[in-house]
């Protein structure tokens, strides 16, 4: 593990922790999670990863937010997307980020 990526693995063991603890069905689970990890970008990543990391956020964010009349978002994109997704696609998803943060761990845990 680099110095990089100490701030990707730190906020990945803060989502695997919410997957793994947070009540309700995968899909809410990963809403939950996505906030622990929301502030990270394709470049916390190192270049290998970078295209998982893309696909993880792109699922996320497949169906993008809802609008109220006024223009303001009142549900987010993943909220919007975990709704009208199957448990199978999410759990995709939540094994993805779990690969992700095994390989810039270098399997190792965060500590």
């Amino acid at each position: 593990m680099t110095s990089d990526t100490r701030y990707a693995l730190e906020k990945l063991t803060n989502a695997l922790e919410c997957l793994a603890t947070h009540p309700g069905d995968v899909r809410e689970r990963l809403v939950s999670a996505h906030m622990c990890f929301h502030t990270l970008n394709v470049s916390d990543f190192p270049v290998e990863c970078q295209a998982d990391w893309r696909w993880i956020m792109s699922e996320l964010t497949k169906f993008g937010p809802l609008y109220d009349h006024k223009g303001d978002i009142y549900k987010g994109s993943v909220q919007n997307t975990m709704a009208r997704v199957r448990k199978t696609t999410a759990e995709k998803i939540a094994k993805r980020i779990f690969q992700l943060y095994w390989t810039i761990s270098d399997n190792q845990p965060y500590q």
